[in-house]
């Protein structure tokens, strides 16, 4: 009887081991069909969709990652492309996979229904984390129509008009509901003509400064008053600036095709003004962000980036002699791709004429170069880091090359 006790006792152990074991080897067969062999799939499934609908992140959002629970993959993260979530679910679809969706679409929806904004600021920084500290990624102008896409702290992930994303401090700019914004942005306005000025409490120069202005800050006009446009901020203030410094909005934005002369006018303007890197204004530009904005002010709207720029416009043959180059161009330099290299460009330059650029130089500030030997002002920097000349003067509309007329806030 004893013995028959004891080997009972030994069996319950044995049974209880293998029912133990049994449970881990279920466990781990179940996380193996959710997550080693099907994870695989699903990472790429992720950076296909990725490339297919977000491949630069400076204008997209698409930070999505997978993990297991138990039989089920969590995908969570974030994106501003609802047709980009729904194309990565009708693949985990295919997978066959058992999917957790805790993706967020941007607009948050803890923004309540305030997913617009317009630049409150003559110039405003944007960073490309939340942080003053954080790199200078761009700028806008007072009057920039800005997407808005989540809050954190007193920061906000906003997207300007060329779709570059980063993040502006609240102080920057006045968020808006839908209805608000679109009151704003059916007013009359003016655009502020003059390299720099001020606004100011009354009709007068004596009177006390509101607000400094760069050429191009966009305001709302209200009336005209003893030679001053009256103009509204954002924010509701509403200042005084002498007539003769502003220019019609509907007019600038009417050009059908910017003059090459007015191209090169502009871009002289803005000869011996300081390298900024990230800069977009009057007050510091890098090298897309200047010529950004000279054709910009002649109500043309181009990419954020150098390496953005040269995918736009229509390539131009060129050799040493740059003959078959108009002023007016972009010339793209940075490294050529080979065998062993892919390109890379990390300067853009206005083509003068004659072998000359123009360009904003992070040594010489803004200034004009030779690319031909010979010449006192030759770069032979520049000169050996040539990749290749972009025409957008003559493609406005098409090639990625818009009118800011065209385009939704303006």
């Amino acid at each position: 009887m004893n013995e028959n006790i004891k080997n009972s006792f030994y069996l319950h152990i044995a049974m209880t081991r293998i029912i133990k074991f049994a449970t881990i080897l279920l466990f781990a067969f179940t996380c193996c069909l959710a997550c080693s062999v099907p994870m695989q799939q699903v990472e790429q499934a992720i950076a296909q969709t990725r490339q297919t609908f977000a491949p630069d992140k400076r204008t997209a959002t698409f930070e999505i990652t997978a993990t297991s629970s138990g039989a089920s993959l969590v995908l969570t993260g974030e994106t501003n492309l609802p047709t980009a979530k729904t194309a990565l679910l009708l693949k985990m679809d295919s997978l066959k996979a058992k999917v957790i969706d805790s993706i967020k679409i941007l607009p948050s929806a803890d923004l309540n229904g305030k997913t617009h904004g317009v630049v409150n600021v003559s110039v405003c920084n944007i960073r490309s984390i939340p942080k003053h500290s954080g790199e200078l990624a761009s700028q806008a102008l007072l009057g920039t129509p800005l997407k808005v896409l989540k809050k954190e702290g007193s920061w906000y992930k906003i997207q300007t008009p060329d779709k570059y994303i980063g993040w502006l401090d609240e102080a920057g700019f006045e968020l808006m509901d839908s209805t608000t914004y679109k009151f704003w942005i059916q007013k009359p306005k003016i655009i502020y003509a003059k390299e720099y000025g001020f606004a100011f409490q009354q009709p007068s120069p004596n009177s006390t400064k509101m607000a400094d202005l760069v050429s191009g800050v966009i305001l709302a006009l209200e009336e005209i008053e003893s030679g001053y446009s009256v103009v509204s901020f954002p924010d509701g203030r509403v200042g005084y600036i002498p007539d003769t410094e502003t220019y019609s909005y509907g007019k600038w934005l009417s050009v059908e095709q910017p003059s090459v002369n007015n191209i090169l006018s502009t871009a002289m303007e803005y000869l011996g003004r300081p390298y900024l890197w990230g800069g977009t204004s009057g007050k510091g530009m890098d090298c897309s962000g200047y010529t950004k904005t000279v054709f910009y002010m002649n109500g043309m709207m181009l990419p954020r980036d150098a390496s953005q720029q040269v995918q736009v416009g229509n390539d131009i043959p060129y050799d040493t002699t740059w003959q078959n180059l108009l002023p007016g161009d972009f010339l793209f330099f940075g490294q050529r791709a080979s065998a062993t290299q892919t390109e890379k460009i990390n300067h853009v330059a206005i083509y003068f004429g004659d072998g000359k650029i123009i360009h904003a130089s992070g040594d010489a500030n803004i200034t004009i170069e030779s690319l031909r030997r010979g010449d006192g002002n030759f770069n032979e920097y520049r000169f050996n880091t040539f990749v290749r000349a972009k025409r957008m003067l003559d493609h406005v509309g098409n090639n990625g090359v818009m009118m800011l007329k065209n385009i939704e806030g303006y």
